[in-house]
């Protein structure tokens, strides 16, 4: 009976086990289900009147008594398949989270470099709204967010619009949703070098895995890391070596410049197939441009940066900012296949003095020793060349031999 229940009152996503709701306990089952049949009216939730008090007590009861990762897995897992039929009631449960007491502390020692308790789950709040056309109540809890303000009333979260609500943001930087693409030096290089890098992912067919599956998404969208956390994939490098020969001296960007959040800067490949979309969504931090070269596929797909649609061309690079809402269409009129190479780098205009004492990469900036950064890069650097040069090296002797 439990589980015909549970089949009835849940939306079609949760029903179907797809994406991260495939993994939650009947704990959590059980939460959203004796929530769903509280709230007997949730068509007609609003932000501004919020829910029931037995739903209320009912949330509160289950994220104080569920250790905080397993409650917080079980909201982020029900948000991934929400309908918009559920949307406001799970944006009011994301921001219990934040109100928790030893969440929203943190909104008193941590800088704005860092990722806050607080910000994320309004962020979260805010994302369940917007991805599901509900765009007045995401500025309500926008409105709500901003209302956090210091001793001096100056609001704590920095966001500027709804269509801005990044878990980490860092005032001081400029914003626009599409950036000029000759801001960085090494677009042309990389444009040119198209085919080759695309004939170099095409050999690594079953290393690619499912693309950020918190995000609601149709369809395939998958997802290979070259450069993340700080780190290159030496075995992926190995058999796309031409690809990585030409990204390693241009990550990181900004040597002399901490990261921010521990994924400041990536190189991934996505691959999506015809019919696909990945829903609207911002990234970690307004201080990450992407810059999204279109390998194949791009005829009928689409990216959609702050409600401005580009259409993707093979070959050509498009710069867009992470903290944007953005959302992605592989249309069913387009190619099978869309391969995609994007590389995440730091926004041009970050600089130490924007980061305040620390980052979620950093500790502590006052301890942080931007000589020896810089000097830690030139090494690799030097042993990227020796690497090359022996190559280079090799392949002639080689050729000599023959």
């Amino acid at each position: 009976m439990w589980r015909t229940l549970t089949v009835l009152l849940l939306p079609p996503a949760f029903a179907a086990g797809r994406g991260l709701w495939a993994k939650v306990p009947p704990s959590c089952v059980e939460f959203w289900d004796q929530l769903r049949r509280a709230e007997l009216d949730i068509d007609k939730l609003t932000i501004e009147d919020g829910i029931s008090a037995s739903s209320a007590r009912h949330v509160q009861k289950f994220l104080t008594t569920v250790p905080f990762d397993g409650a917080t897995f079980c909201v982020e897992a029900a948000i991934s398949a929400a309908t918009s039929s559920d949307a406001v009631l799970m944006s009011h449960v994301a921001e219990s989270i934040a109100k928790l007491p030893h969440c929203f502390r943190e909104m008193t020692f941590k800088s704005e470099a860092e990722t806050r308790c607080p910000q994320r789950w309004y962020k979260v709040a805010i994302h369940v709204l917007k991805v599901n056309g509900l765009q007045d109540a995401a500025e309500s809890m926008w409105r709500r967010a901003k209302s956090i303000k210091d001793k001096d009333g100056k609001a704590l979260i920095g966001w500027p619009s709804p269509s801005q609500s990044p878990t980490v943001w860092v005032s001081g930087l400029s914003t626009r949703p599409y950036w000029n693409c000759s801001s960085w030096a090494f677009i042309q290089a990389l444009e040119a070098a198209a085919p080759m890098i695309l004939k170099e992912i095409e050999r690594k067919d079953s290393e690619f895995l499912t693309a950020y599956p918190y995000l609601q998404t149709a369809g395939v969208w998958e997802d290979l890391f070259l450069y993340r956390g700080h780190q290159w994939n030496t075995t992926l490098c190995e058999s796309m070596p031409s690809t990585c020969r030409l990204l390693l001296p241009e990550l990181p960007t900004r040597p002399g410049v901490p990261y921010a959040t521990v994924y400041n800067e990536e190189v991934v490949i996505f691959r999506s197939k015809r019919g696909a979309s990945v829903g609207a969504h911002c990234g970690s931090s307004n201080g990450v441009i992407n810059l999204h070269l279109t390998l194949k596929g791009g005829r009928g797909t689409s990216v959609s940066v702050d409600g401005l649609q580009v259409d993707l061309r093979d070959g050509e690079v498009i710069c867009f900012q992470d903290s944007y809402f953005h959302s992605v269409n592989h249309g069913l009129d387009g190619e099978e296949e869309r391969i995609s190479l994007v590389i995440r780098v730091m926004h041009p205009d970050m600089d130490l003095k924007l980061l305040g004492s620390r980052t979620d990469s950093v500790p502590d900036l006052q301890a942080w020793d931007k000589s020896a950064s810089l000097l830690r890069e030139v090494e690799r650097l030097r042993a990227e060349y020796r690497k090359l040069a022996a190559a280079a090296a090799w392949e002639q002797d080689s050729s000599c031999s023959v």
